[in-house]
């Protein structure tokens, strides 16, 4: 039987953890090592976890360092052959690692899988759950392709790895703050086969604090990946999605009001000149490309 260790970073949690440890003690596959790693938590997070007794590996040396360093924490401690990632305030559903466990066996001549996942939205919001499906690739070159384009949704709680294949690239990167994930996968498909599944495994909650929440980060992440993976900008088809992603970023701050981040980016986008397009010429792109998309939609 596979052993799978789930690695899940904490900070400030004690009002969600429980829901995201209990999804992983009560799946259906039945070799799972949980790892949780406090970065640094003040709120009683710890205590939360130690509730849970033998059950959970509780990491830490009380200092904040970043969730990238307390995912590299929990990867040096595992004992499992695969390495599954939760987030702190997101769920598995109960056959997610039985799935994961499946897929490897069947497949060993691949090293990384990215899944899919229902977003949920707070109830208080009136909106409803919205699937994430990915499309089904199985092509080295179609992976990489999807995952600079954007075709692919690849939170970290999608990514699934043979712990081995991950140590030898070096696991995260601890100085990224946006966009590891990417990262991760762009160095791990280099040099290790990787596929996708619309196989909908787990759950993503939606929360204000979330990384992918922030509109003042997003620029500066987007400019250290291109900076990491020069291709991203130097092949057509992978640099689309850079200018979509940057049009949907100027053109979600100015919906948001909120102009003192467009004059920062701005500034910065100016400095990085690596585009040579104006962010205005792809803000208009990308209102073109989505109403296509609602035509086509509908």
């Amino acid at each position: 039987m596979t052993r799978i260790s789930v690695v899940m970073p904490a900070y400030n949690r004690a009002d969600a953890i429980g829901r995201a440890i209990e999804s992983v003690l009560g799946q259906t596959h039945p070799d799972v090592e949980l790892i949780v790693v406090d970065d640094g938590s003040t709120d009683g997070t710890p205590a939360r976890v130690r509730g849970y007794g033998e059950r959970v590996i509780l990491l830490g040396d009380g200092r904040n360092h970043g969730s990238n360093w307390a995912r590299n924490r929990g990867l040096e401690r595992a004992t499992g052959e695969i390495v599954s990632f939760i987030d702190s305030d997101d769920e598995f559903l109960p056959e997610k690692l039985a799935v994961v466990a499946e897929i490897f066996a069947s497949r060993p001549d691949i090293d990384g899988l990215v899944d899919s996942f229902e977003l949920r939205y707070p109830a208080e919001s009136g909106r409803k759950p919205s699937p994430r499906r990915n499309p089904v690739i199985d092509d080295p070159e179609l992976f990489r392709r999807a995952v600079f384009a954007r075709k692919l949704y690849k939170a970290t709680p999608a990514i699934s790895a043979r712990r081995k294949a991950l140590l030898e690239i070096g696991m995260f990167d601890e100085t990224l703050k946006r966009r590891q994930d990417m990262d991760l996968l762009l160095r791990l498909c280099r040099a290790h086969r990787c596929l996708s599944t619309d196989r909908v495994l787990w759950i993503k909650h939606w929360t204000e604090s979330s990384i992918s929440a922030k509109r003042n980060t997003f620029l500066a992440a987007a400019i250290e990946v291109c900076r990491r993976h020069p291709d991203y900008l130097t092949e057509p088809g992978y640099r689309q999605g850079l200018e979509r992603d940057v049009g949907r970023h100027f053109w979600r701050l100015i919906a948001a009001g909120d102009f003192g981040t467009v004059r920062k980016d701005l500034a910065r986008y100016r400095e990085w000149g690596a585009l040579g397009r104006t962010p205005w010429r792809l803000v208009l792109r990308y209102l073109a490309q989505r109403a296509q998309r609602l035509v086509t939609a509908g």
